[in-house]
């Protein structure tokens, strides 16, 4: 974003919002992909099959997360904001906000299925840490 000076105080902090959302989302793929590396790695021990069918279940949601398409909204509103201050299209709040707003909603509920996945997959994987331990010694 070059001259940030033409656009209004409100689509300034969307631009900084948006850029932050941007930045989660690629943390979200690294996170994915490491809990989808974990979780491969647990169901190979496994001869529990209410544990295989656990981890089948997390494997599902963790696809799920990935495959939520709110980047390419984010990415448009990005570059839609930077346009603007660049002076290349006109400003229009209205749209702005109401693409805010979803992008908002997306990521809010991004964010808590993708905590209540991490959580329920991190407890699956210690509960069955101590099954396996438990079936050694």
């Amino acid at each position: 974003m070059q001259a940030t000076t033409s656009i209004s105080a409100r689509s300034l902090q969307y631009y900084i919002i948006a850029r932050r959302w941007l930045s989660d989302l690629e943390f979200f793929k690294i996170e994915t992909s490491f809990l989808q590396r974990l979780l491969d790695k647990h169901i190979a021990g496994l001869q529990d099959m209410n544990h295989i069918h656990q981890l089948i279940a997390a494997g599902k949601a963790l696809k799920h997360l990935q495959d939520i398409e709110v980047e390419e909204l984010l990415t448009r509103q990005v570059r839609l904001l930077e346009l603007m201050s660049e002076d290349i299209i006109p400003e229009d709040t209205d749209a702005l906000a109401s693409t805010q707003i979803k992008l908002a909603n997306f990521m809010a509920n991004l964010t808590r299925e993708f905590r209540q996945v991490k959580q329920d997959l991190f407890n699956l994987v210690l509960d069955t840490a101590q099954v396996n331990n438990n079936i050694t010694t």
